[in-house]
């Protein structure tokens, strides 16, 4: 049985980080907050979310929320469902919920809502019936 190498998934996910002006980054970059999400979880699992700064991840998913509340998926795109709630996990992550205007992000939510129920992921509308299975469960 081969031995799971942690620290060179640590590195990896350190270094898909670092390179912002690569070609998979710039065209992926309206999904970095999810990118964030699942890489701080990673490295929270294997007991190395140290190794990143808190400080410079947090001022960054604060950069990423707007006025209505939600975050979008980087700094400078439009707030989505999706990406609020990755944002409030890598906040939660750090145990730095305290930052949220819960009134704020909740009302947020709470306008993607539609008549029947279900979730729009956006202001446009997009309708995934996902959305409405995740928020039921967060609600």
């Amino acid at each position: 049985m081969v031995e799971f190498a942690a620290e060179k998934h640590v590195q990896y996910i350190i270094t898909v980080e670092k390179k912002k002006d690569a070609f998979e980054s710039v065209v992926m970059e309206h999904l970095r907050m999810n990118g964030a999400y699942w890489g701080l979880t990673t490295l929270d699992l294997l007991g190395k979310l140290h190794v990143v700064d808190q400080d410079e991840v947090i001022s960054w998913v604060m950069e990423c929320q707007h006025e209505s509340g939600g975050f979008g998926g980087n700094v400078g795109h439009d707030p989505h469902i999706l990406y609020t709630l990755s944002a409030v996990q890598v906040l939660a992550l750090f145990d730095r919920l305290h930052m949220l205007d819960i009134e704020n992000v909740s009302n947020y939510i709470a306008s993607l809502q539609n008549e029947d129920g279900s979730f729009s992921g956006d202001m446009w509308g997009e309708v995934d019936t996902s959305w409405t299975k995740l928020m039921s469960r967060r609600l």
